[in-house]
């Protein structure tokens, strides 16, 4: 059984448009992904802008109290949400001081709220 020319034509054309696109898809998806890792409860490492400090954020330091609580909590809270951010300036350090929203709003509001209802 021979298949016939025209069938092949139109398969290799359909391969030809489909192979790129499928490429194009994975690129965009790859560059949508991004990782964050708590440094302490108001600053994290971005896998696309390195270090961050949340602008208007403050949360206790290592060897205080609710210091695991607060990192536990901006964890959960870039975890679970679209984040968005948004550089202010660079710090001292050379990291990036920003605006950050989770889910539409303004984490550092967030993190005040949080510190308040304790």
């Amino acid at each position: 059984m021979q298949i016939p020319l025209f069938a092949v034509i139109i398969l290799l054309i359909l391969l030809f448009l489909l192979i790129p696109a499928f490429r194009l898809r994975g690129r965009i998806m790859e560059e949508e992904k991004e990782t964050f890792v708590v440094i302490d409860g108001s600053t994290f490492w971005s896998s696309r802008w390195g270090k961050v400090k949340i602008y208007e954020a403050e949360s206790p330091q290592e060897g205080e109290p609710e210091y695991e609580e607060a990192k536990r909590f901006l964890s959960d809270m870039l975890s679970s949400r679209s984040v968005k951010i948004i550089p202010i300036r660079k710090d001292r350090k050379g990291g990036i001081v920003a605006k950050v929203l989770v889910g539409g709003e303004d984490l550092a509001e967030k993190i005040r709220k949080r510190i308040e209802g304790r």
